[in-house]
């Protein structure tokens, strides 16, 4: 499936602005794993289409804050979606963390 115009500015726009000044939207949760594998992938819960990205920047920026934001990718895996979501942490190591965002991923 391919990202909507739509996804692929909102990463652009997103690349340019430091995780610090993302905030996760109010009513989101989190579930799951460390976000390490597919199988132990962060679940995100009450994000939109229009909010599932800055949910995924707002828990970078909590759970890893100062780090630098890199590539994005939308894949599926076992009949779920995920993005994939490369940085690097405040102490310069390169990490991933992937996404479920199953819950709102094409639900306008």
């Amino acid at each position: 499936m391919k990202p909507s115009l739509r996804s692929i500015c909102a990463a652009f726009v997103l690349l340019t602005i430091p995780m610090a000044a993302h905030a996760a939207p109010s009513k989101v949760s989190y579930s799951g794993g460390d976000g390490s594998s597919f199988a132990k992938a962060v679940v995100i819960h009450g994000a939109t289409e229009q909010t599932g990205v800055d949910a995924e920047y707002g828990y970078l920026a909590k759970h890893y804050p100062g780090s630098r934001s890199g590539k994005q990718s939308l894949t599926a895996h076992g009949g779920r979606h995920f993005d994939l979501l490369e940085f690097t942490t405040a102490d310069g190591k390169k990490r991933q963390i992937y996404f479920d965002i199953t819950e709102f991923f094409g639900k306008f």
